[in-house]
């Protein structure tokens, strides 16, 4: 009991320390420190902004170009994010339908099992095992009502979402990697695969293969003689294929890709789960019948904890998949541009200025998506104190924290402040970005810096940053 006590009051004495050097923080040393910052050599032909607002007044403590538009990368999840929480809500979960289309004669069904998707992107994704995976759940289902023939097939509506899946807005070279998996109505297994193949000089690809295999995707070679490391994949949607590109060196590759069809992942794996349990499926070609039967709803998980884990990760799919519903359940047509008017009215009713924002996704991977630091001090300071669902979680409990789940630079190693500064980064060529608040459990104060075009190494100027945010929140420093 004793230790218990000991260490409550350690804990306590913690916070308090953190909430006296928050109240120490003045304009004059905030504004100094983005000065410096921002007047930096590597700087000048930079395109940046800067920003700290006290999140209870609303006045700003210091600034730089504070409404000029920056690129933002993946600091756009916070506005996505926000959104979500107040017109989805905290509790939300996705939901897909799965129907029995035809009669049931006995222990058999005369027509097809139908799987509808919602925009669902959790469904077998590996950041939520302990989730029920829909094909256990089908296959559980199957049993308790005693069905061990289906005559027809099993199938996909995806008829929700339209075509493409991807964001018109995105470079075609990410479209083929792991972090640019379109969003599809139907998603499984994080829309992810991997590509194995042994590179030779001859611009050979032996072996080349899927884990696991996916029925319809094609790998087709197009790599160049030469033994120099550049293999480039590519994404064609419509064959659908990865195209292998460049040349490759004399060694194994595995490349974690884009599955750009993944219903057909999950009809296979429900096809082999089926067999192994002894249900069998006939795959006949059944017309849809009169009858339809709801056999179960699959639930993902709560919307807080999908975007806990879609921040800490920055998950582009899991994102974007959030934007389409957005739109959907705001009597919308399923496209991204529908899903940002929805979130700028939304900002726009709150009192939050989203004219400056100019968004065309919801993850950030469009290089055109630009925000001042204003627009996300307004924001943040917005959803500072704002609780939704059943915990009363606030955006802020959601977000990764520097020293915990979180990295900027090196200098917060042995910084107080570590631990007590909640992020979301991005990042890409030329763009490093940060938003957040201080201290992480009460928020007093919501910063951005946004920087686009720097000169020197990306270590260097994450080191600097990290400095900024110690001159401006640390005291003692």
């Amino acid at each position: 009991m004793r230790l218990r006590f000991f260490i409550a009051v350690m804990i306590i004495g913690a916070a308090l320390s953190v909430a006296t050097q928050a109240r120490d923080i003045t304009p004059a040393r905030t504004q100094k420190a983005i000065d410096r910052f921002v007047d930096d050599s590597l700087m000048r032909h930079g395109s940046l902004g800067v920003i700290v607002v006290d999140v209870k007044s609303g006045n700003t403590l210091g600034s730089r170009n504070a409404n000029m538009a920056c690129i933002t990368a993946s600091t756009m999840k916070t506005v996505t994010s926000s959104a979500a929480l107040e017109l989805l809500g905290a509790d939300y979960t996705f939901q897909t339908p799965v129907y029995l289309d035809g009669e049931i004669h006995g222990s058999t069904l005369r027509g097809n099992l139908v799987i509808v998707g919602m925009g669902d992107p959790t469904l077998g994704s590996v950041y939520f095992k302990e989730n029920l995976d829909i094909v256990e759940e089908i296959v559980e289902k199957l049993h308790k009502q005693g069905i061990r023939q289906i005559d027809g097939k099993a199938i996909v509506d995806q008829s929700r979402y339209y075509y493409p899946a991807y964001n018109g807005d995105w470079c075609a070279d990410d479209l083929a990697w792991d972090y640019g998996m379109g969003v599809h109505a139907l998603n499984y297994c994080d829309n992810r695969m991997r590509l194995v193949f042994d590179g030779k000089g001859d611009g050979s690809a032996r072996n080349a293969h899927f884990e696991p295999n996916v029925p319809g995707v094609q790998i087709i070679n197009r790599l160049r003689k030469g033994d120099k490391d550049d293999v480039v994949p590519l994404l064609e949607y419509a064959n659908p294929a990865i195209v292998l590109t460049g040349t490759a060196a004399d060694t194994t590759y595995y490349f974690d890709v884009s599955n750009p069809t993944p219903d057909a992942l999950l009809i296979d794996s429900l096809n082999h789960s089926l067999a192994r349990e002894g249900i069998k499926l006939g795959n006949n070609d059944i017309t849809q019948g009169t009858q339809r039967w709801q056999l179960l709803i699959h639930k993902s998980p709560v919307m807080t904890d999908i975007i806990t884990s879609l921040l800490e990760r920055s998950d582009n799919m899991f994102t974007e998949a959030l934007l389409r519903a957005i739109a959907v359940n705001s009597g919308r047509e399923p496209f991204d541009s529908e899903g940002v008017a929805v979130i700028d009215s939304l900002f726009n009713a709150r009192g939050v200025d989203a004219s400056g924002k100019f968004q065309y996704d919801g993850s950030g991977l469009a290089r055109n998506n630009k925000a001042p630091v204003r627009f996300f001090a307004d924001m943040l300071t917005y959803m500072a104190d704002r609780r939704f669902g059943t915990k009363q979680l606030r955006l802020v409990d959601l977000m990764p924290r520097i020293g915990v789940n979180a990295k900027i630079g090196d200098w917060f190693k042995e910084s107080s402040l570590s631990t007590h500064i909640a992020v979301k980064s991005g990042s890409m060529r030329d763009v490093q970005c940060y938003v957040g608040y201080y201290p992480a459990d009460e928020p007093r104060y919501a910063w951005a810096v946004l920087v686009n075009n720097w000169h020197g190494s990306r270590p260097n100027l994450k080191n600097m940053i990290d400095r900024l945010l110690i001159n401006i929140f640390d005291p003692e420093h």
